[in-house]
């Protein structure tokens, strides 16, 4: 499971003090910084789903193994193929667990180490931790619960897979401990105040995991409650700052700014810049973290590679100046997003270009955006989702699907600066109509942000048939009737066990949708 002996940070005469303590908190964090965990992020959340498709994969490329991914974006996964490989993950779940077993021991050891800093220490290892398993399960669906450090070779490494939904409720009990006692921000002093806050776990992290996991579990009054939590915390701080915005929700504006038009200012400010007021949490990548620049430039490109692993799909891209399905011709999040310009193959600018002026052109980066994690309006479009689900009235007026109209045409909005104005009426004012728009507005405003696939599989474990999920996202194929004909059974919305961990755990069992003749289904 990747959760290799931490010898060297468990020995008793390690955890003697507060340094040490930090030292490996530390170490989670810049874990999650490796290029081998980005990587995971990226074909987790993006490579199965309809934003992407075969870029320039040739040559040596770091963190691709060229044919396999090849393969992979046809629609074929095998049980020894790298996405399989979840062990970046349980790496960083051992270290949070190492902190939370040897972390207390400090306290009696160490005057200068208060049981106010251990506090939000816990919080922060216990939602990183929560946060990696949010994505095993989404991905894996049957994962081994481990709550307890890893630390020497001579430990028993038999685990057998948990039930979801056994660890999901793990995950929210550690989430609702972490709630009462995270920061609501970093003081200043640690570091630079404001991009410490982003950099580290907080208040507001989470409670947009927490709101991600019940919106996944179908849990939509807990999903909402969350979301509100977010949003009124951005709300309070925008007033404390002063922050001029307009309608309900303090966003970034794509407006006037010192006597001349600033149309990217939102997308310069979080992708460019990054650490922005809408961020609510991201890994800061700078020169010292060439290994993520590697994973990311690889599947995304960089200033010095054009085109990545992976571009945009042409359905999304093709037309995309007169407007198309996805894309209206107003909305300025497609050239935040891809190259408008090409013809056949379309680059991926998000991550990749760190300033886009008004007149189109681009600067691109030297490789150390942030990944973001959650941000406002992430939080924003979660909270309409769940609204739109839960569908309640008053008085037979749809509140719900009003106020779920209010929040994605609110992102909606600032990116279509010269577009008419939506309106909460016809298709828009209905169930189905809104549910679409919802999905839509996600795909459009976290394109390529490591979140289609999911929100693509919510879709269809939600409505209990893949098929209308399959539906979007072969739309990149040429032949997508053959990839729903592999994909359409439930089991195939997860990725198989990695055969190196059936051969070491002999408790885990195959997802039974990969078990073929050769398939490792458990050690022998």
């Amino acid at each position: 499971m990747g959760t290799v002996p931490l010898n060297e940070i468990v020995l008793e005469n390690f955890w003697e003090n507060e340094e040490e303590v930090n030292s490996v908190v530390m170490s989670c964090y810049s874990r999650m910084a490796q290029g081998d965990f980005l990587t995971r992020l990226i074909l987790w959340g993006e490579l199965r789903s309809d934003n992407v498709v075969e870029g320039v994969v040739t040559g040596e490329i770091p963190y691709v193994n060229n044919n396999q991914l090849l393969d992979m974006l046809e629609g074929n996964i095998q049980q020894d193929y790298y996405i399989a490989d979840w062990s970046s993950f349980y790496s960083v779940i051992n270290r949070c667990n190492t902190v939370l077993h040897y972390a207390p021991q400090v306290l009696e050891r160490d005057p200068d180490f208060k049981t106010s800093e251990w506090e939000y220490i816990k919080a922060e290892m216990l939602t990183l931790r929560a946060l990696c398993y949010f994505y095993l399960v989404r991905s894996f669906r049957d994962v081994p619960l481990v709550l307890e450090p890893t630390i020497d070779d001579s430990q028993e490494f038999q685990v057998a897979a948990a039930d979801p939904n056994v660890v999901l409720e793990q995950l929210i009990r550690d989430l609702q401990e972490a709630e009462l006692v995270a920061l609501k921000k970093f003081p200043e002093g640690i570091s630079s105040e404001y991009s410490y806050t982003k950099a580290r776990v907080t208040k507001q992290t989470v409670w947009a995991l927490l709101a991600d996991i019940y919106l996944w579990m179908e849990r939509y009054d807990e999903c909402i409650a969350y979301c509100e939590k977010v949003i009124a915390e951005k709300v309070a701080e925008a007033n404390e700052r002063n922050m001029n915005y307009d309608g309900n929700y303090p966003l970034i504006a794509n407006t006037e700014s010192f006597k001349k038009t600033n149309v990217h200012q939102a997308y310069n400010q979080v992708f460019g810049v990054g650490n922005s007021f809408e961020s609510i949490f991201e890994m800061p990548f700078g020169y010292q973290y060439e290994d993520k620049r590697d994973a990311l430039r690889s599947y995304y490109g960089a200033w010095d590679v054009p085109i990545g692993a992976m571009t945009a799909s042409t359905f999304i891209a093709e037309g995309v100046n007169e407007g198309n399905d996805v894309y209206k011709s107003t909305d300025i999040r497609a050239i935040e997003s891809f190259d408008i310009t090409g013809t056949s193959i379309y680059p991926i600018h998000k991550y990749v270009c760190s300033l886009i002026s008004d007149d189109g052109s681009l600067g691109r980066t030297v490789d150390y955006s942030n990944w973001i994690f959650y941000r406002l309006t992430d939080v924003m479009l979660m909270e309409a989702e769940a609204l739109v689900e839960r569908n309640d009235s008053i008085d037979g007026k749809a509140v719900d699907l009003e106020k779920a109209f209010d929040l994605a045409s609110s992102v909606y909005h600032r990116a279509n600066l010269t577009g008419d104005k939506l309106l909460f009426s016809g298709e828009l004012a209905t169930l189905d109509g809104l549910r679409s728009f919802v999905l839509l507005e996600r795909q459009r405003e976290l394109m390529f942000e490591g979140k289609r696939w999911f929100d693509l599989v919510r879709k269809a474990r939600r409505e209990g048939d893949n098929s209308a999920m399959l539906d979007l996202a072969t739309r990149k194929y040429t032949n997508p009737g053959s990839v729903k004909s592999k994909w359409i059974k439930p089991d195939m919305l997860y990725l198989p066990i990695h055969e190196d961990e059936l051969k070491v755990n002999l408790l885990l069992k195959q997802n039974p949708e990969y078990i073929t003749d050769k398939t490792i289904t458990t050690a022998k």
